[in-house]
């Protein structure tokens, strides 16, 4: 079986009214949803770009992704989670906000499940912040869904978590969770200077 290749076999595109995302599967109801029929009327709000990957011999939709400004506030941490955010800044570039692009909805359609596409994905997705956007995204962060499949991930592609626990982060965010009940999702960043300086 020949495993796909972003680059080598897909055309990469952004969504617009002529060029729809239709029919995209990755496993995941709301996800789908936003990609096939939410995606247009999220960017006419300017709350995002998003952008795919298609297959150019079959036009079969491998994955997607949206990008939003966002930001880091340390202002908003814990002593120790402040130093893990700040730990390749000097110390006189400190600052109480970073900006950074926030990964607000990816997926990978499950005819390509297993591929490796995934990290393939988060890795052009720093390619081109890196591009593009140079000297304007410190940070790369996502709400990562709380399971046992996502949070790896991203932890395997050198995203860490903002806050060291989940109840750390319930206790920071004020977060309404009853008893045990586990966060829906869970914040984490990947720092832009790592990719810069590989």
């Amino acid at each position: 079986m020949n495993l796909t290749n972003l680059i080598r076999d897909c055309d990469f595109l952004e969504l617009l009214p002529e060029n729809p995302i239709m029919d995209f599967d990755c496993g995941d109801n709301d996800l789908n949803d936003f990609f096939n029929h939410k995606a247009l009327l999220f960017q006419h709000e300017r709350l995002g770009q998003t952008y795919f990957f298609r297959l150019k011999e079959t036009k079969k939709n491998v994955c997607a992704f949206t990008l939003s400004a966002d930001s880091v506030k340390t202002i908003l941490l814990p002593g120790s989670r402040i130093k893990k955010i700040k730990e390749l800044i000097p110390r006189e570039k400190a600052l109480q906000t970073y900006p950074a692009f926030l990964i607000g909805r990816l997926g990978v359609s499950v005819d390509f499940s297993g591929q490796g596409i995934g990290s393939q994905l988060l890795d052009y997705i720093k390619i081109y912040c890196d591009d593009y956007f140079p000297n304007l995204v410190r940070f790369l962060v996502v709400d990562a869904y709380n399971n046992d499949s996502v949070l790896p991930y991203y932890q395997k592609n050198d995203f860490s978590f903002v806050f060291s626990s989940e109840e750390q982060e319930k206790e920071n965010l004020k977060k309404k969770v009853a008893g045990d009940e586990i966060l829906y999702t869970r914040q984490m960043f990947y720092d832009m200077k790592r990719w810069k300086e590989l």
